[in-house]
């Protein structure tokens, strides 16, 4: 019996690493093509998202207002928030739900396909740099409660094959599990920090 045990799960790592290699190699074969499409789902996500909190596409004007103090930039959303939240309320039904659920549906169908596609893959397949800000991770944050399922199981593997780290992992999946349970966190990777006033937050720290 243990020895089947043993067959049975060096199979299991054969083949896991094999579609694992697989994947990797159809990453880098369409890399650009992937880049691009991800960073327009990621652009429209942040881009929609936004724009009503400042009410403007201009990212250099979004950029500064952001780069303000804490308490500035809020003064400024107060100030500058919809007169009506039927505005608001039309945008989020049918500009930003609705492609969520679109960008939803084709990154897990890239998921399946290459792998979860993230920042650090990408840049490394592409040797290029995509900028700070970008993280195709929020794509996953920002999933219909829908597909959480689902996400829960495929990301399972996706932390067992590598493309994404235990922190990643844990707090995405605190998300699917609707924010309830803080071990989501601290079993993956998260530890409560004290900070020198003596605050204590929770802290990515042993994401490997």
């Amino acid at each position: 019996m243990k020895k089947l045990f043993i067959l049975a799960f060096i199979f299991y790592y054969s083949l896991t690493t094999a579609q694992s290699i697989a994947k990797d190699t159809l990453l880098k074969r369409d890399i650009d093509l992937v880049i691009e499409e991800v960073k327009f789902m990621y652009d429209y996500d942040q881009a929609l998202r936004e724009y009503t909190l400042f009410k403007t596409f201009d990212k250099s004007k979004t950029d500064s207002i952001e780069n303000l103090e804490s308490d500035l930039t809020r003064k400024y959303i107060v100030e500058n928030k919809f007169k009506s939240d039927t505005l608001s309320k039309h945008i989020f039904k049918n500009y930003i739900n609705h492609f969520d659920d679109l960008h939803t549906k084709r990154i897990i169908e890239l998921t399946k396909k290459y792998g979860f596609p993230s920042k650090e893959r990408l840049e490394l397949y592409s040797q290029k740099e995509l900028g700070d800000e970008f993280n195709p991770y929020i794509l996953l944050v920002h999933a219909p409660k829908a597909y959480w399922e689902e996400l829960k199981v495929l990301m399972k593997q996706e932390l067992l094959d590598g493309t994404v780290d235990r922190c990643k992992y844990g707090h995405l999946l605190w998300h699917f599990n609707g924010r309830k349970d803080v071990n989501d966190l601290l079993n993956n990777g998260f530890e409560y920090i004290e900070d020198e006033d003596g605050t204590k937050r929770l802290s990515a720290v042993n994401c490997d």
